[in-house]
C-alpha cells in the first residue's frame, strides 16, 4: 500500500512539475508576444508621422509643383514601410506555425536600397547623425532572392542604428 501510495504521489508531482514547466513556457511566450507588439507599433507610429506630415505639407502648397510631387513619393514610401511593418506582425504567427516562405525572384537592388535610403535618409538627418551607403566593389543592379526580407533585415538594422546612435554619432552601410 504504502509503495503505490509513494507511485501516485510521484505520478502526482511530476504532473504538478510537468504543469508549472508549460505554464512557464506559456507566459514567456506571452511576454515575448507582448514585447513584440509594443515593439511594432512604436515602429509602427514613424511612417504614420510621415504619411501625416507629408500630407499635411502637400495639401499646404497643393499649387507647387517641386513640392508635391516629392511628398507623394515620400507618402508612398513611407506606405510602403508601414506595410512591412504590419507584414511582420503577420508573419510572426506564420513563423511559429512554420509555414514562413522565402521567395527567389529578380530585385532591383539599387532600388531597393534608394527606397531604404528615401526612409532613413530624413530620419538620421532629423537626429543630427551622419548617414552614408557606400560599396567597395561594383555590384549588380539585380540579384535573385527575396527583396522583402532583404528589405526587412536593413531596415530593423537601420532602425535601431538611428535608436541607438546618440546626435552626432554616424551611421555607415558598406556593402
Amino acid at each position: 500500500m504504502a509503495a503505490a501510495s509513494l507511485v501516485m504521489i510521484m505520478r502526482a508531482r511530476l504532473k504538478n512539475s510537468m504543469i508549472q514547466s508549460e505554464l512557464e513556457k506559456a507566459e514567456a511566450k506571452s511576454k515575448a508576444k507582448g514585447e513584440f507588439l509594443s515593439r511594432m507599433s512604436h515602429e509602427i507610429r514613424t511612417p504614420m508621422n510621415a504619411i501625416i506630415g507629408m500630407t499635411a505639407i502637400a495639401a499646404a502648397h497643393i499649387d507647387d509643383r517641386d513640392r508635391v510631387p516629392e511628398c507623394l513619393k515620400k507618402i508612398n514610401l513611407s506606405g510602403k514601410h508601414l506595410l512591412s511593418l504590419i507584414n511582420d506582425v503577420l508573419d510572426m504567427s506564420k513563423i511559429e506555425t512554420g509555414k514562413m516562405d522565402l521567395t527567389s525572384e529578380y530585385f532591383d537592388f539599387t532600388e531597393l536600397i534608394g527606397e531604404i535610403d528615401q526612409i532613413i535618409y530624413p530620419q538620421a538627418r532629423e537626429k543630427r547623425i551622419r548617414y552614408e551607403i557606400y560599396h567597395q566593389e561594383p555590384l549588380e543592379q539585380y540579384y535573385i532572392g527575396d527583396a522583402l526580407r532583404v528589405k526587412q533585415v536593413l531596415m530593423n538594422l537601420l532602425s535601431n542604428a538611428l535608436k541607438f546612435t546618440m546626435e552626432g554619432g554616424s551611421i555607415q552601410i558598406c556593402i
